[in-house]
């Protein structure tokens, strides 16, 4: 191994940090941003109807979608992240619905020692021309708790 395959990670470790400063640092950057992660979960979806495959990226978008809708909700003084959303199950009810069911790693941003394995569902709904999503449901099952990040248009 030479210098330039150990520094090259670093460098793009630090890119990925300035970039995500940028971006966090604006409520507008922050939207622009969720809004691009419902456009490539739309494409996925899509994607899944052509070649009968869940993509890889589905889950880390719909994780990264998660933890957003997480930091919006009030839970008192804690707050939540999403760490990882794994599918057990992604379905097609008809040709603008898709479900699917699986499991999430959860826990509180205070305390990342701390995390849970819960169950969790989703329902996404394809708007017309199928290239947005009009809207989706997402869930968490922790108990006798249930946490729903919705978006309705």
């Amino acid at each position: 191994m030479n210098k330039d395959d150990l520094t090259q990670p670093k460098q793009e470790e630090e890119r990925y940090l300035k970039w995500s400063k940028y971006v966090y640092s604006s409520k507008r950057r922050i939207q622009r941003r969720v809004l691009a992660i419902e456009r490539d979960i739309a494409q996925n979806i899509n994607q899944f109807k052509t070649y009968k495959q869940k993509h890889e990226c589905l889950e880390s978008n719909i994780s990264f979608l998660s933890c957003w809708k997480f930091s919006k909700l009030d839970f008192g003084k804690n707050t939540f992240w999403c760490d990882a959303v794994y599918f057990d199950e992604f379905t097609k009810k008809d040709d603008r619905t898709f479900r699917f069911s699986g499991h999430a790693w959860i826990g509180f941003t205070e305390n990342t020692e701390n995390q849970w394995q819960v169950p969790c569902s989703g329902v996404f709904i394809m708007n017309a021309h199928r290239s947005k999503l009009k809207s989706y449901k997402l869930s968490f099952y922790h108990e006798d708790q249930i946490i729903s990040l919705i978006k309705m248009s």
